[in-house]
């Protein structure tokens, strides 16, 4: 806690001086009461005056020249000193801040005035207190993953699947089939508009007992239809179907058979192997599904490794931050789902309606999540400060290149949006918060040493006196 103190301005009013009393607060704010001198405040009213008299004209004066004892008889003294602090308030604002040497860690508020004299009261948001202790002692088991046999042949299954042969035919349609139809439903046969489901022409459907499309149950109707016929039939809509609207109603089909194929699948062989890429043989493939299989395994545990140890450090840590953070943090989740209405073409305002919520409720809700996020993007910040970690530019423009590339024709229309300022700003952020969450991970793991300390000076050069 600070006490009153007197203290010459810095800069170009150093015969002007603020009486400043400061509180520091546990949640990283300071409360900062600046009593501001009478010759500070004349000016700024009779400024104040001109701009209201200029917004609102006098009658019998000019825009703006009406005699400041007018303005003030016809706004009153409340207004003049609101209209002043809009300028003062800033300035004196600043030069307290100078004057106290205080850093603030973002916007601060004005949160009260008294007049005569003209104290003014700011919260000031200090840089938030985070933590984390002995870091480097967090260890976290990290269990590498394996790939099964049955994945491998799962997957090998799938591309065998792709290479299945289709020859149309004439018989019935039997289970393995793929069918060819047009179908049309509706409920309650189609008596209203509203009743329409679907149509759909040329739609192939494999003939399969797991086959649930367009609904359960529709398959064994369309096996021992030949081309060219048609059928009606109806299906019911399961009591816990995933649209509750259409639970327990009565689907009204009508489906007509263009054409059946049969399908067969390929021997397990060499000759599969190349039809599926440049593979010489089905070892080769099999080789590759494993590795494959083997990396994607690696990167979702590297990511499910990684989100534990960060959770785990930020349970651990101690994190300290002004009010106004958090309310930032929650702004920005709403303004991503302010984007992402915008995209469906709906508004805040109108999922506000439909979800029959206020804005503070919707705040509220998402509080827990925005405090999350908030602490641990403090936590990996501080992270890169103790670990001196950076980004270079070429980094940057690596990961340019590498994501535009990825876009085939649209690579060069990317690349220069990505090569903006704000856009390799952003990417910087993103790589350097990817490199703390790297950096943490291989702490957890034991395999990162703490970074190194400044070295010593010696004795003769830190104490040169005692030398002598």
């Amino acid at each position: 806690m600070g006490g009153a103190r007197l203290c010459p301005i810095s800069g170009r009013r150093k015969d002007i001086v603020l009486k400043i009393e400061t509180q520091t607060n546990d949640d990283r704010t300071l409360k900062m009461t600046v009593e501001v001198p009478d010759e500070r405040i004349k000016p700024a009213l009779q400024s104040a005056a001109r701009q209201l008299s200029k917004r609102y004209p006098i009658p019998g004066f000019r825009p703006g020249k009406a005699p400041y004892e007018h303005v003030l008889r016809q706004f009153g003294e409340r207004a003049l000193y609101d209209v002043a602090m809009d300028d003062l308030g800033q300035k004196v604002y600043e030069e307290a801040l100078d004057q106290e040497k205080i850093e603030a860690y973002g916007p601060g508020a004005l949160e009260d005035m008294q007049l005569k004299p003209l104290v003014l009261k700011f919260t000031v948001p200090l840089k938030p207190e985070v933590d984390m202790g002995d870091y480097h002692a967090l260890r976290v088991p990290y269990e590498a993953p394996t790939v099964a046999d049955d994945e491998v042949q799962r997957v090998m299954e799938t591309l065998r699947e792709r290479q299945a042969i289709l020859e149309p035919v004439e018989r019935p349609a039997a289970l393995g089939d793929v069918a060819t139809l047009d179908i049309s439903a509706f409920l309650n046969e189609g008596l209203n508009p509203s009743d329409f489901l679907m149509t759909d022409k040329d739609v192939a459907v494999q003939l399969d007992e797991q086959t649930d499309w367009p609904m359960p149950g529709f398959v064994p109707h369309i096996v021992g239809m030949t081309p060219g016929a048609a059928q009606k039939f109806d299906l019911s809509f399961a009591a816990d179907y995933a649209n509750e609207s259409l639970r327990g109603q009565l689907a009204h089909f009508e489906v007509t058979v263009k054409e059946v194929k049969s399908r067969s699948l390929p021997e397990w062989n060499d000759d599969l192997a190349k039809e599926v890429g440049e593979f010489q043989t089905l070892d080769e493939l099999r080789a590759r599904v494993r590795a494959d299989l083997q990396q994607q395994a690696e990167r979702a545990a590297e990511r499910e490794y990684s989100d534990k140890v960060l959770s785990q450090l930020v349970e651990q840590t101690q994190v300290k931050y002004p009010p106004v953070l958090l309310e930032q943090e929650i702004d920005d989740l709403l303004g991503d789902l302010d984007n992402r209405l915008r995209e469906q073409k709906l508004t805040l305002d109108d999922y506000l309606k439909i979800e029959g919520k206020t804005r503070e409720q919707l705040r509220d809700e998402n509080r827990p999540r925005a405090e999350a996020r908030l602490k641990r993007a403090l936590v990996l910040g501080r992270i890169v400060e103790h670990e001196n970690l950076d980004i270079q530019p070429e980094e940057v423009a690596s990961e340019i290149d590498r994501m535009s590339t990825a876009l085939g024709e649209q690579a060069t229309r990317v690349a220069g949006f990505l090569n903006t300022d704000r856009a390799r700003q952003s990417l910087t952020i993103d790589l350097l918060t990817s490199k703390a969450i790297q950096r943490l991970a291989a702490i957890a793991r034991g395999e990162a040493p703490a970074p190194a300390e400044p070295e010593a000076e010696p004795a003769a050069q830190a104490q040169p006196d005692a030398a002598a």
